[in-house]
């Protein structure tokens, strides 16, 4: 074994220093050794800082020739068992060098490999070639993995390819099932335009809690028009305590003051999450939201939270509010006062 290890180290270097010189004076018969050769050999020529400038775009435009690249990949298939995943991602990497739309089609391939190593490999490389095939490719293999670190890698892949790969999600989201959707939500949320917005707008009437709650998380993002805005204060009522701690949530932080009456009642909602996050956002309204938390507190009724939250606010900023808010009135200001002292 160390022989054959020895031999097959040396008999390399001996082979590259051989195709070196070849070359130089008969470039034909050096593309001709590399592309009998091993992968190991073809790596080592289309590395850029190994070669001159002229003899990398020689050897680079020879290999990417079809009957070239049909000869790699069936390099890469007929890899022994033992070396199989090392020639493998050595084959896939020398095949993304090769920027022609053949080597793109042997990466899609690997896609369906067993090895998430393998798989995840073949997903980085492909972002380069961004052609509607691969786009298509990837789209297409996101109903066929289940591995959560090989959806997260190609999620990121197809954020990077851009505009032109998300605009191609766009027609497949509608009949996703619900975890696919949001995983569409999360992708196309790295691009704001138009097409999108109208997504999510259409997305706003799903059935399933979590897709709303993605596309509340979304449309945070854009400029609201008052009939979506109008929407989203119709969410406070939804069914799903997470849908209606976002809906506030997301009220309170773009400062609705309209949204202000529908929040107040959420100050009682049978949710704790709910009527913390309601208390918070009226906070966010200014005077016009916090008048509602006042005359709540002053309720026997009112929820713990409610008053904890106003305790824990800067006394100096309550005791403004109230002087605003009630215009001196003292017999108003006196009773909360009590309320909160006690």
């Amino acid at each position: 074994m160390i022989i054959f290890l020895i031999r097959n180290k040396y008999g390399s270097k001996h082979k590259i220093k051989k195709i070196k010189t070849l070359l130089s004076k008969t470039p034909d018969q050096a593309l001709d050794k590399i592309s009998k050769n091993n992968l190991n050999i073809t790596a080592y020529f289309l590395n850029e800082e190994n070669l001159s400038p002229d003899e990398y775009i020689l050897i680079k435009k020879y290999l990417s020739k079809p009957e070239q690249l049909k000869k790699i990949y069936y390099k890469i298939i007929s890899s022994d068992n033992k070396e199989r995943e090392k020639e493998i991602l050595s084959g896939i990497s020398i095949l993304s060098k090769l920027s022609v739309s053949q080597a793109a089609d042997y990466i899609i391939t690997f896609l369906y490999e067993e090895n998430p190593l393998i798989i995840n490999t073949a997903i980085k490389k492909l972002a380069k070639f961004k052609t509607n095939k691969v786009i298509y490719s990837l789209i297409e293999f996101i109903k066929y993995s289940t591995d959560s670190n090989v959806l997260n890698n190609l999620k990121e892949t197809l954020k990077k390819m851009g505009k032109k790969a998300t605009d191609k999600l766009i027609p497949f989201i509608y009949e996703a099932d619900p975890s696919t959707q949001i995983w569409y939500i999360d992708i196309l949320g790295e691009e704001q335009n138009k097409e999108f917005y109208q997504v999510l707008l259409n997305l706003l009437a799903s059935d399933n809690p979590e897709v709303k709650i993605h596309v509340l998380e979304k449309l945070s993002d854009y400029e609201l028009s008052n009939k979506i805005i109008d929407k989203i204060i119709a969410l406070l009522e939804d069914e799903n305590w997470g849908v209606r701690s976002k809906a506030v949530k997301i009220l309170g932080e773009l400062e609705i003051t309209k949204a202000a009456p529908a929040l107040a009642k959420k100050m009682t909602d049978k949710s704790g999450v709910v009527r913390a996050s309601a208390t918070e956002a009226l906070f966010n309204l200014g005077y016009e939201g916090i008048k509602y938390i006042f005359e709540l507190a002053k309720k026997p009724e009112a929820p713990k939270e409610i008053t904890d939250m106003i305790k824990k606010q800067d006394i100096a900023f309550i005791i403004e509010s109230l002087e605003h808010i009630y215009q001196g009135d003292r017999e108003q200001i006196e009773s909360l006062n009590t309320k909160l002292s006690s």
